[in-house]
Formats: structure tokens, sequence, C-alpha cells
């Protein structure tokens, strides 16, 4: 009843559960925050985040990982809206307790490539740069093919994977194929971020407005990302620069090696061109 008072009745927002914060120098140039996907945590970094944090040509580089409201170790409350606006308010909110003063790069994974892209339009801290690894966008209704429908169908799926037989039968199958913490699955806050942002209509328009650049990388053989839609953001906007690589949804493997080295590439480009 008081987290409700604080948060819903005084707007104070919440904070997210920060799992990693580390910089090997005392003074950074530059942070990187790192948003997980859908029933997803912190863990989805596991390949990607000790690697780079200890390279010794990222010294310079402050990491940040958190969980989001709803999954991991955060908090999961029933009130929490669970859309885009929420989320807003939940970066902002813990970044600024974590009193970050250098120049700011977003990376996502699946979902948290559609968060970080709304944070990075509308967010209140300036974002200077995106890595999207795996961003599950769908056209909206009017423009949508053949298979966005078939995709808002598994993803809807998904969200309802006890219901009619065949989806369910393919959701289990994906389940199967991706990092989702099967915990996460029968929740309020998968259900809710389905519908509100992975199935958001908005999400292609935003990917080919948006003026700031984007590394975005997909693995041919991933299940839940549409390459073709990918493929046209990129030639409606030239800050979108798509690599495709080897591998599925999740970052391991081959796809790990591949994000790794543009993460790199990113981070180290950015402290050498970028007037601090």
């Amino acid at each position: 009843m008081l987290d409700w008072f604080i948060h819903r009745v005084l707007k104070i927002p919440l904070t997210m559960r920060v799992r990693y914060d580390h910089c090997a120098v005392e003074n950074p140039e530059l942070t990187i925050v790192f948003i997980h996907g859908i029933a997803a945590s912190f863990a989805a970094w596991k390949n990607t985040i000790p690697e780079l944090s200890k390279d010794r040509d990222l010294s310079k580089v402050r990491f940040i990982a958190f969980d989001l409201i709803g999954f991991g170790k955060s908090e999961k409350p029933k009130w929490f809206d669970y859309d885009y606006a929420a989320y807003r308010k939940t970066i902002t909110r813990t970044l600024k307790k974590l009193k970050i003063n250098t120049p700011l790069i977003i990376c996502g994974h699946s979902m948290g490539c559609l968060i970080a892209m709304d944070y990075a339009a509308n967010g209140d801290l300036l974002v200077d740069q995106l890595v999207l690894i795996s961003p599950p966008i769908i056209r909206a209704k009017e423009v949508a093919g053949v298979q966005d429908q078939v995709y808002s169908r598994l993803y809807t799926g998904l969200k309802n994977h006890t219901g009619a037989k065949p989806i369910g039968v393919l959701a289990g199958l994906v389940d199967s194929m991706s990092s989702f913490e099967k915990r996460s699955l029968d929740t309020q806050a998968f259900r809710e971020t389905m519908d509100k942002i992975i199935l958001n209509k908005d999400n292609y328009a935003l990917a080919c407005d948006l003026k700031i650049p984007m590394e975005v990388i997909h693995g041919r053989l991933d299940p839940l990302v549409i390459g073709a839609n990918l493929k046209s953001i990129a030639k409606n906007n030239k800050r979108f620069r798509l690599t495709e690589t080897f591998g599925g949804h999740d970052i391991v493997g081959a796809k790990a090696t591949k994000s790794n080295k543009i993460l790199k590439e990113t981070l180290i480009h950015y402290l050498l061109h970028v007037d601090l």
C-alpha cells in the first residue's frame, strides 16, 4: 500500500535493480547501459559484459546493466503500467541515481532494443548512440505483409501459450530456442509488455525516423525477428546500420563474437572521436 501511494499517488518513479556497474578507472569518459529483453534478465548479457568490461582498450568505459521492472530481481508491482512511458520514467530515475556524467550509449537485446529506441527518442537523458541486437520490429497493420501477420500471431501465441494448440506448439518451440526465463512467461509483465511494446504499431516508424546512430545486429536464423523489416528500415534510415551474422535470437556463439566486436569498435570509435 505504501509503495502504491509513493509511486502512483506521489508520482515518484520506481528504480530498477542494478546488476552491474563497473569502470576500470575512477573517471569514465563514456557510459554504456545494457537493457535485456522480454521474460529475461541481466543474465542475457553473460557472454557480453564480462568480456567487454575486462578489455583494457575499454578501461575508460563505465558498464551498467539492470533488470527491467517486472523481470529478474527488480520489483514486479501489479499496478505498474509496463508500457514505454512507465519504463522511460524508471530508466531516468535509475540512471540519475547512478550520477552518470559522460556521453551515453544504450545497448538493447530483443524488447530491450525497442525500449532503447523509445528512450532515445522520448527520454529525459540524452542518448548519443544505440546498439540494437535482435530488434523484433513488426510493421503496423496498415502496411503489414503476410510475414508481419504471421509474427503477430506468433507473439500473441507466446503471450497466450496455453491457448490454441497450433500456436501453443509453435510458442513452445520458440521458448526452447530463446533465452526466455520460464518463470517469467506466465506473468503480468510478460503479457503487458508483449501487448504494449513488442506489438506496438509505432515501432517500425520510430526506427525509420530516429536521428541518432544505430548499430543493428541480426542473426539470420532468428525465429523472432523479421530480417526483411530490418533491411527495409536500413534503406529508409541511413543511421540504421544493419549487420547480419550467423545465429538465432540469443547472444551466443558466432553471434556473441560478432556483437562483441561491433560493440568494442563502437565504444573505441566514440572514445577517439567524440569531444568530451
